[in-house]
């Protein structure tokens, strides 16, 4: 559920490097602040800026403090956002989720991430961990190159989680019509719920695929990173 017109300051802690091109903004968690795994936040940094404004949270509500994670860019807010400093302040105007981005543990998912699109898969993946979690999930992780974000974090817990997989894919070289039967061959057509997050072209053909394969559609929720 979205909570729309909040005011809720933020100060950055730290701007972390996760990958080439990729950065982490993290901030003070705001006490009394609770959200869940997959949400949303709208930010305001304090002027006139253009640009997507919306980011899925990368950290998980177990953790004290609060990280969005983007890939670096040319619009204004993204670089603003690359250039924050401890202490400057940016606020959260909404959040929450609208999609029914969450997982049910109860059910088993299968989490297919575009590039930056694993942020709320971290999330999600994290809290799974600290609440010692017995769902069952498989994550199918695409990027173009190996350089895949949270690497170490996921296999870490990959290894601590009694029903959670992950298949790390490279795509660049690989042409659609492999691409597709990849996934395929990797992807649970069994499963009850489908979690798609990455570039809106990346989706669309990751909705068509499922469709292919007699996925439901009422059983995919996406989450569409744009290219602002």
């Amino acid at each position: 559920m979205p909570h729309q017109y909040v005011d809720i300051e933020l100060t950055v802690k730290q701007v972390r490097s996760e990958a080439p091109q990729h950065l982490s903004v993290v901030y003070d968690r705001p006490r009394g602040f609770d959200y869940e795994p997959g949400d949303w936040v709208d930010l305001d940094l304090g002027s006139e800026l253009r640009g997507g404004r919306t980011y899925s949270l990368s950290s998980s509500p177990t953790e004290p403090d609060l990280m969005i994670t983007f890939k670096e860019g040319l619009s204004e807010i993204k670089k603003t956002l690359a250039g924050s400093r401890p202490g400057d302040t940016a606020r959260i105007t909404a959040y929450g989720n609208d999609y029914e981005f969450h997982l049910n543990e109860h059910r088993t998912s299968v989490l297919i991430a575009g590039g930056v699109g694993v942020a709320p898969f971290r999330s999600m993946l994290k809290e799974m961990v600290d609440r010692s979690s017995l769902g069952a999930v498989e994550l199918v992780y695409l990027n173009q190159t190996d350089a895949f974000l949270f690497r170490d974090e996921l296999d870490t817990w990959q290894a601590e989680l009694q029903n959670a997989h992950i298949d790390y894919v490279v795509t660049k070289g690989l042409k659609r019509k492999d691409r597709e039967k990849l996934l395929r061959d990797i992807i649970s057509a069994e499963a009850h719920h489908y979690f798609i997050a990455g570039p809106e072209g990346m989706i669309e053909s990751t909705e068509e695929l499922l469709d292919s394969m007699g996925v439901d559609h009422d059983d995919i929720r996406i989450d569409s990173f744009g290219g602002y």
